[in-house]
């Protein structure tokens, strides 16, 4: 999906994301999605995310990124990112707040040895994920009012 701004695959016993671009909130949705597929089909909770070659992007999808894992935080995900230099590291930190990440500047090799003694999945985290999965669907379907915003969504201060 590398066409669509990121890439996301199983590699051994984890979830690898790339970001190639700066990212959107229909980017982001998309990759959540994907991401949470190919955990449950390698039953795995470790996601390395790389992003070396992502561009900065606004502000207000790094928040929505933070609100994307709002909705997954109970699943305990153990997560690496690997960034190129401090300007992404912050924006990455923007984006993932607070949670079990850890960064790691250009070291891959270390973001897959601190993914290694990952927890698997359980049945009940699968269910979970499903649900996450259709309320993710259910608010892409939803037609947008005027100023972009979802029917659905709430307004942010």
């Amino acid at each position: 999906m590398d066409d669509e701004g990121f890439s996301c695959e199983a590699v051994e016993s984890l979830v690898v994301v790339r970001l190639t671009r700066a990212a959107s909130e229909r980017v982001l949705e998309e990759c959540q999605l994907c991401m949470l597929e190919t955990l449950q089909q390698a039953g795995s909770k470790a996601v390395l995310y790389d992003l070396t070659q992502l561009q900065p992007a606004p502000v207000n999808v790094l928040l929505y990124q933070r609100l994307l894992d709002e909705h997954v935080r109970h699943l305990d995900l153990r997560r690496a990112i690997v960034v190129p230099n401090a300007e992404i590291a912050h924006l990455a930190r923007l984006a993932f707040g607070v949670g079990n990440y850890r960064l790691f500047y250009d070291d891959l090799d270390a973001a897959k040895r601190f993914l290694r003694d990952a927890s698997p999945f359980s049945h009940a985290d699968w269910r979970i994920r499903v649900t996450e999965e259709r309320r993710l669907r259910e608010r892409r379907s939803s037609p947008r009012a005027s100023g972009g915003r979802r029917e659905r969504d709430g307004v942010t201060g």
